[in-house]
């Protein structure tokens, strides 16, 4: 393993090491009841490298896997740091599962394959919500019943096993 302490900084000015290595060519494991990695400003008066963890697992090709789990849940947020209403919690005493939070202003993508309009894409922005299913159908089922429903409920869709139900001040079928 590579000594916590290597300094791969240096050049003729000297000063800290700007970046500290371990490795190995076995597992490696930090244990503890918490553990916390953090990305903060430097205490060095100097202009700060972007903020960033990454966790790869890159392996020898498609073999990389990267597992989280939490036995009463997981959670991710993103947002600006602590301002109370707009930035999300980054912890929760009551998450159950999995929960991802993005602030206000900001956008939550799912998306599978990288081709616009081809492959399937979920995406969440401040004004918009939209289900692609690019080139595939896409299926919303349920034994029970499925609403489409303007807030307020004046106008709504809904689709049980007895029938489909339309409601609104005006129904327009052309």
């Amino acid at each position: 393993m590579i000594p916590d302490d290597i300094d791969t900084g240096g050049g003729s000015g000297g000063g800290p090491a700007k970046f500290k290595a371990q490795s190995t060519d076995g597992r490696f494991s930090i244990a503890g009841n918490q553990i916390m990695l953090m990305s903060r400003p430097s205490l060095a008066p100097v202009v700060p490298d972007p903020f960033v963890i990454s966790l790869l697992a890159i392996g020898t090709g498609l073999d990389g896997n990267v597992n989280v789990r939490g036995s009463q849940g997981v959670r991710i947020t993103s947002g600006p740091p602590a301002v109370p209403m707009v930035s999300p919690d980054t912890s929760s005493d009551s998450t159950q599962g999995i929960e991802l939070i993005a602030s206000e202003m900001q956008n939550i993508t799912l998306q599978r394959g990288l081709i616009d309009g081809v492959d399937q894409k979920i995406e969440m922005t401040p004004g918009n919500i939209t289900v692609d299913g690019g080139v595939g159908p896409v299926t919303i089922q349920s034994l029970t019943e499925i609403t489409f429903q303007v807030a307020g409920g004046v106008s709504k869709i809904t689709l049980t096993p007895a029938g489909i139900i339309l409601q609104g001040p005006i129904i327009m079928i052309n």
